[in-house]
């Protein structure tokens, strides 16, 4: 997709501030399906949360609401995000992950430090042998975006990739809050 941007956006300004986020989980879709509102460049990136749940919407208009229900200081943040900031495209990473060496438009990346707030916002504590590989693979795409060599450098298979990053969706699926209105 050519619209993706980093994750984080790069700040408009030197404060937090909210940022919609899409994210993009069926391969066959051009938009995404879920969203979130996330505060971004402050002490703690963070997704919206109530009650240690992050807070998801099918459709961009409610984030509004979500941000109204966040009890993790989000609505202290700023103005309501409007237009989305950036596609959590985890089909994307996947797919890459799976056919390609080179995450040449970051979405891997994105994927991957995308879910580490996740993850830290709902504190669940990621599987060992996951957390090693995607901080390590995050650490190497940081530096290049060519990530196949490292793979077979490192005795990683691919499946073991795609499945940390499905564990992520899956665990950050369960403690999540659907905001309907």
């Amino acid at each position: 997709m050519s619209d993706l941007v980093p994750f984080p956006p790069p700040p408009s300004e030197n404060h937090e501030a909210l940022y919609l986020v899409g994210f993009r989980l069926d391969p066959a879709a051009e938009a995404p399906q879920m969203y979130s509102v996330f505060a971004l460049y402050g002490e703690n990136d963070r997704p919206a949360t109530e009650g240690g749940r992050v807070l998801v919407f099918a459709d961009p208009a409610l984030a509004g609401a979500a941000v109204e229900r966040g009890d993790n200081g989000v609505k202290d943040v700023g103005d309501v995000p409007t237009e989305m900031a950036l596609i959590c495209d985890v089909a994307g990473a996947l797919h890459i992950i799976n056919s390609q060496d080179v995450d040449e438009d970051g979405a891997v990346l994105e994927a991957i430090n995308c879910f580490d707030d996740l993850i830290r916002a709902v504190q669940i504590n990621v599987p060992a042998q996951y957390m090693s590989v995607l901080s390590a693979l995050a650490e190497r795409l940081n530096e290049q975006d060519e990530f196949g060599t490292w793979l077979a450098e490192q005795g990683v298979d691919r499946e073991t990739v795609e499945d940390a990053i499905m564990w992520c969706v899956g665990a950050v699926a369960v403690k999540s809050t659907v905001v309907n209105s």
